[in-house]
């Protein structure tokens, strides 16, 4: 059974869960708390040196990061469907979408999360800051999800997993009434596992 590290359903590990729900892995939640230091006990760091969340232990191996514990899993289970073979014509698209959504789009997104003692007109402009870059964003995601319901021609992948998980972060820049966004996320947030999995 997959062992999941994390401190909340709606930290970073709302992806992971929502994985092994459409893969239908067994998994085991394991909620830490970091004022009590849950996060820098010697046995946690062993697992995680940089002691953040999430982090998955499956059987011997434990990987952190969200972004590559979900590549793992997609992987792992291939015969699942929510990863292209390597020898696909997808592949190199479904890593590029992977690495977006975390490398590019929720770098941006984690600009709105760092107001914490700045002033209204630093603030202002950090908003500026992100609208700006989502506008660029919105227009690369809209181009493909005008054409089909999901990132990748072939289907639903772990790729429309890391991309919605991230998403609702920057609505306000990103989702306009109507929009491929808009829909895409309706149709992802209805999905049972993503419902099961507590991601929204």
């Amino acid at each position: 059974m997959i062992q999941i590290y994390c401190m909340a359903h709606q930290d970073r590990s709302d992806r992971v869960r929502w994985l092994l729900e459409e893969l239908q892995v067994p998994y085991q939640d394991h909620f830490l708390n970091r004022t009590n230091g849950e996060l820098k006990t010697e046995s946690y760091l062993k697992l995680n040196p940089m002691g953040r969340v999430p982090t998955v232990v499956d059987g011997d191996t434990a990987i952190f990061e969200s972004g590559g514990i979900c590549l793992y899993l997609a992987d792992k289970y291939q015969s699942k469907g929510l990863a292209p073979s390597l020898d696909s014509l997808e592949r190199a698209e479904y890593l590029q979408w992977m690495v977006f959504s975390v490398a590019s789009l929720e770098c941006v997104v984690a600009r709105m999360f760092t107001f914490q003692d700045k002033t209204q007109s630093q603030i202002e402009s950090i908003k500026l800051e992100v609208e700006a870059q989502c506008k660029i964003m919105k227009v690369a995601l809209n181009k493909v999800l005008e054409k089909q319901p999901y990132l990748l021609k072939s289907g639903f992948s772990a790729a429309d997993i890391m991309m919605a998980a991230v998403i609702p972060g920057a609505a306000d820049y990103l989702m306009e009434p109507g929009s491929a966004i808009e829909k895409y996320m309706k149709n992802l947030m209805a999905r049972p596992a993503a419902v099961k999995a507590q991601v929204f």
